[in-house]
């Protein structure tokens, strides 16, 4: 055995670049089985260390205002553990060195720290509100860190139409708010919206709620009904104004930390599973043709008393040994791509604590599977070698059995130059060999198409959601409803140049068994500042009469354009309607349903109410604008289109680049094992051919041609292909990863297809390159002496 290990050694050593290229492969796909595993897994035990750590609520509802000691009555419902009542309000902020103005989300907490709590606070720096402080608040850690603040500066704010300066004395962080987003946009804007909690006392003097609530939070115990216990609460809160109690799933947050996590999980499997095939076609020809040109070695072995399992576990080394030195670089690439990875969510995500876990089974796994990849590759090489008797591996491999072909007729002959005669003849006398070279390049073109395949989902997002669909420049949300008369008082303004107002009601939709809590969203035009745009950047009309609903909402209610769907408003005289789908519309964020304001005026029965006014302003105006928005009591928000662009910009930017690069690097990989193996093994079993074509006469250039031209031509049939599979990828992938938060728009740039071209031509250039070395390096002599 100490014969074959040494032999083993040796021809590894003789074949370091397409073992190397083999070990490569392994090491890509294992590095992102072992880091987005970790990752998922980190993003998961963080969630829900988070959450159990500070109490995050199971089931939420908000009010319009209810009396405290209903707070009992919820405690005694069967399945609730516990139960906090709170007072929430959104006010402008007025921050000190921005010029727009900001949107605060004001959260009540007691004046004493008390545990446990729900949605408790993690103080990140400073410390605690004291008693008898009104003034005092803690800011989340991202507002504060966008807008440069710390602990002791002090900040504005608008609450109940009165000013009032507040002092920062902590940093904080909470499990509600992991994604912490101002409510109506999907798009954080760190800068312009932020969470300030206060003492509960302080709030309930500023907004006249004194021994009430407007927000409820609660736990169910263990074997709970969730949907019994929200049936309760709704009949409970019914005459308060209640919008409706929600469990986590519903929850904006979770459901963005949720869908991020399934889509990691989606990519565990897709791009290993890519890899991992390439290692299987690449050990596959290698050891066959180690097999074939060792035909009389392996019949001195077993001459020599060497069994059968001892010839087989030898050429099985040739595909073990790159795997595992495959799996010890991508288990320490995993390892590094993982911490990137999480530090990157770090900056997308506020936990108290991201933790990345490094977990051995994962490793395990992947190795596993990589092995077993190898051994699929290895085992028909092996085999043959196995059952190779001495007596016919002494004799050279019987010749293959040459028919005249296509390119053979005497008419091709005299058109078709002889070396690329040779091309051709040769792939058409391997068909399925050429087949399995073409597929494999072109999986390292699918995965820069589905790869960068995002970016130009994106693009189409903000092309539609920016550009198209929303044209105004600033949105102002009321506190309350408003009647039209005051609501546009906002036109009078110095500079407001355009202006359009909606309506939003919250509802109960029903339709047979399937019931759903949303918001309808009544406009007064689809042409103005706000138009209806689907993902496919075409503009629908809004209908006269009935509703129009998000294709993926009417998906879950199960209805169609004509169905009957019942609305039950939740708030003032909370009607029950019958109102008929006029359409659907397929956007790309959220879940929506729209009507004419007109219509939803009449179904509300009531003369009219507004929530917010969608403004085009005069920028040369837009200083003292910001200035009146700042100081005008009424308005809950304030969100500046431009400022929500450039926040989504600078988040997407960091996570798009890093995810294109390591795609762009392993496919790279990917397209160099393949073409470099490709053109080596063909190099070493026409070696001979080569040589006497170079005796004939035929110049360096003339075989080079002949042996790097058909990989060329492979490369040629493979690009093609290649942007079929990428977008098969991506139409799996924008189906994967698509939710109800957000839908991806199938769409492709030539941009993309070029870089896919440009990046697997110059890696295979650089492969033939490296071939070339050895073809013109190659002893006429020896080789010539070799026997077939």
């Amino acid at each position: 055995m100490n014969l074959l290990r040494k032999k083993l050694l040796r021809e590894l050593l003789h074949l370091k670049g397409q073992m190397l290229a083999v070990a490569a492969v392994v090491a890509c796909g294992i590095s992102v089985f072992v880091s987005m595993s970790s990752v998922k897994y980190s993003l998961e035990a963080s969630r829900e260390q988070y959450y159990s750590r500070y109490r995050f609520a199971d089931l939420f509802l908000q009010v319009k205002r209810a009396p405290e000691f209903y707070r009992e009555s919820v405690s005694r419902i069967p399945g609730v553990a516990s139960v906090s009542s709170r007072i929430v309000a959104d006010v402008t902020l007025d921050v000190p060195g921005l010029e727009e103005p900001a949107t605060g989300r004001l959260i009540s907490i007691p004046e004493h720290r008390v545990s446990p709590v729900l949605n408790d606070l993690f103080i990140k720096s400073g410390r605690y509100i004291e008693p008898g402080r009104p003034e005092e608040v803690i800011v989340s850690k991202p507002f504060l860190e966008a807008n440069g603040l710390v602990p002791g500066d002090r900040i504005s704010a608008v609450i109940n139409g009165r000013k009032k300066e507040l002092l920062i004395v902590g940093m904080g962080l909470s499990p509600e708010y992991i994604y912490e987003v101002q409510p109506g946009a999907f798009f954080p804007d760190k800068r312009r919206f932020g969470v300030f909690w206060m003492s509960r006392s302080a709030l309930e003097s500023a907004l006249d709620m004194s021994g009430a609530f407007n927000d409820l939070s609660l736990t169910l115990a263990h074997g709970a009904s969730e949907k019994d216990v929200i049936m309760q609460l709704d009949h409970l809160f019914l005459r308060y104004g209640s919008l409706g109690a929600y469990g986590r799933s519903e929850q904006l947050s979770d459901r963005f930390i949720v869908d991020e996590i399934k889509q990691v999980g989606i990519q565990i499997t897709f791009l290993p599973a890519v890899f991992l095939a390439v290692a299987v076609f690449l050990l596959n020809i290698v050891l066959r043709r180690i097999v074939a040109t060792q035909r009389d070695q392996i019949a001195v072995l077993k001459a020599m008393g060497f069994s059968n399992e001892d010839v087989g576990l030898h050429y099985l080394g040739f595909a073990m040994v790159p795997t595992a030195f495959g799996a010890v670089a991508g288990t320490i690439l995993g390892v590094l791509l993982g911490r990137g990875l999480m530090n990157i969510y770090a900056d997308f995500y506020n936990f108290a604590e991201l933790v990345y876990f490094f977990r051995i089974e994962d490793v395990a796994v992947s190795v596993l599977l990589s092995f077993a990849a190898a051994l699929a590759g290895a085992i028909g090489a092996v085999r043959s070698a196995v059952r190779l008797p001495p007596a016919e591996a002494m004799r050279p491999d019987s010749p293959l059995i040459y028919r005249p072909g296509f390119l053979d007729r005497p008419s091709l002959q005299k058109k078709i130059p002889v070396s690329a005669r040779i091309i051709l003849r040769n792939l058409e006398r391997r068909p399925w060999k050429a087949a399995l070279s073409v597929l494999m390049i072109s999986l390292a073109v699918a995965i820069l198409i589905a790869g960068r395949y995002t970016y130009d989902a994106v693009d189409r997002m903000i092309l539609v959601e920016f550009n198209e669909k929303h044209r105004e420049d600033v949105t102002v949300v009321f506190n309350d409803p408003m009647p039209p008369s005051a609501a546009y008082n906002l036109a009078s303004l110095d500079g407001v140049l355009e202006h359009e107002y909606y309506r939003e009601e919250a509802v109960r939709m029903r339709y047979g068994h399937r019931v759903r809590r949303q918001s309808i969203k009544g406009l007064q035009s689809a042409e103005g500042l706000q138009r209806l745009v689907d993902k496919n950047n075409r503009q629908i009309g809004l209908p006269s009469g009935g509703i129009l609903l998000t294709s993926k909402l009417a998906d879950i209610l199960g209805v169609k354009q004509g169905d009957m769907l019942q609305i039950e408003f939740l708030q003032g005289r909370q009607l029950k309607r019958q109102v008929e789908v006029a359409g659907t519309i397929d956007e790309i964020l959220g879940l929506s349903a729209y009507m004419h304001i007109g219509e939803l005026d009449r179904l509300a029965g009531d003369g009219g109410a507004l929530n917010a006014a969608y403004l085009r302003i005069d920028r040369s105006r837009a200083p003292q604008l910001y200035s009146d928005f700042k100081n005008m009591p009424g308005v809950g928000s304030v969100m500046m289109l431009k400022a929500l662009r450039e926040s989504f910009d600078e988040l997407i930017a960091e996570s798009m680049t890093t995810s294109t690069l390591i795609l762009t690097t392993f496919a790279c990989v990917l397209a160099f094992a393949v073409v470099y193996n490709g053109a080596r093994i063909s190099l070493s079993e026409r070696a001979r051919e080569l040589t006497s074509l170079r005796v004939l006469g035929m110049t360096r250039g003339e075989i080079s041609f002949v042996l790097l031209g058909e990989q060329a031509l492979l490369t040629f049939f493979a690009l093609p292909l290649g942007f079929l599979v990428g977008i098969a990828l991506s139409a799996l992938l924008a189906v994967g990863l698509s939710s109800e938060l957000y839908r991806l728009p199938l769409v492709f740039s030539l941009y993309n297809f070029l870089f896919a071209f440009t990046v697997v031509v110059i890696v295979s250039a650089i492969s033939a390159l490296a071939v070339r070395r050895r073809l013109v390096g190659l002893d006429l002599v020896e080789v010539l002496k070799t026997r077939e």
